[in-house]
């Protein structure tokens, strides 16, 4: 059985901006002491940080960017009027149903309308999500044209305007939707495997300067406080995130302030 670092090291995983502000500030220090080994790992681990945040920035960009064509919302709007609308006009239908005068084939295909057409109401359909919404008027529109089983009460009550519209504004609907602007990203598995090389680089860092000034004498301490204490700053953040059952939100790795566009994720200790 392999002895690992993280046996005997206990350090949490940095959000990626934390870990480059904390690189550079190791980076330097390392260099300011004339230490070319624990430098060289320090480049390591600003590296890895550096590729891990922005991976994260392309993971990001990409689930940002919009699944569907830039008009998609505002026909969605015109669409869900034009649904109000034929629900409306049925609601009357049915409410001069209940006249005896009314012509009884009126009356009937107003009754089938009202329950065939949303049988949940209106806002069911027009609460869906874009494609379940797409897919549920087109098959609704089957029925309420040509041969479809509906067609005959549509007729009788006049509403082939509205059905006509209603059939316009749906397939204007799918063609936004299938012009979904692309943006390809990385995936979670490479995300989650740069994190934890960035993890390695920094623990293999960390090992090194302690393994270069192993004393407690008082230039022994000097010097890994030096090196590591950016790193210790990062840790100690999150460490009272930890303990306050709030996420580590990562930093602007250029002012190691906190990124308000950064995702809040969970900060818990990396297994060992």
């Amino acid at each position: 059985m392999f002895i690992q670092l993280s046996d005997y090291l206990s350090a949490y995983v940095l959000p990626s901006g934390r870990a480059v502000f904390a690189g550079r500030k190791v980076v330097a220090a390392a260099q300011e002491l004339g230490a070319a080994d624990i430098a060289k790992r320090a480049d390591a681990f600003l590296d890895a940080a550096n590729v891990t945040h922005d991976l994260e920035i392309r993971y990001r960009l990409a689930q940002a960017t919009p699944q569907y064509g830039p008009a998609a919302s505002t026909i969605d709007a015109r669409l869900d009027r034009a649904l109000g609308a034929l629900q409306r006009m049925v609601a009357g239908y049915v409410e001069l149903s209940e006249d005896p005068a009314t012509d009884p084939a009126m009356a009937a295909a107003a009754r089938r309308l009202s329950n065939e057409l949303f049988p949940r109401g209106v806002t069911h359909v027009t609460m869906m999500s874009f494609p379940e919404e797409f897919e549920t008027v087109s098959k609704l529109l089957t029925r309420l044209q040509g041969s479809g089983d509906l067609a005959p009460a549509v007729a009788r009550l006049s509403l082939d305007p509205f059905v006509a519209t209603l059939a316009t504004l749906n397939t204007s609907f799918g063609a936004e939707l299938d012009r979904a602007p692309k943006v390809e990203g990385p995936g979670w598995d490479e995300i989650r495997a740069a994190r934890a090389r960035m993890h390695a680089r920094q623990l293999e860092l960390i090992a090194a300067v302690l393994g270069a000034f192993p004393d407690s004498d008082e230039a022994s301490l000097t010097r890994r406080t030096a090196v590591l204490e950016p790193l210790s700053v990062q840790q100690r953040a999150l460490a009272a995130l930890y303990r306050s059952r709030r996420g580590g939100r990562d930093v602007n790795p250029d002012t190691g302030e906190v990124d308000p566009t950064a995702p809040e994720e969970p900060v818990s200790p990396p297994s060992a």
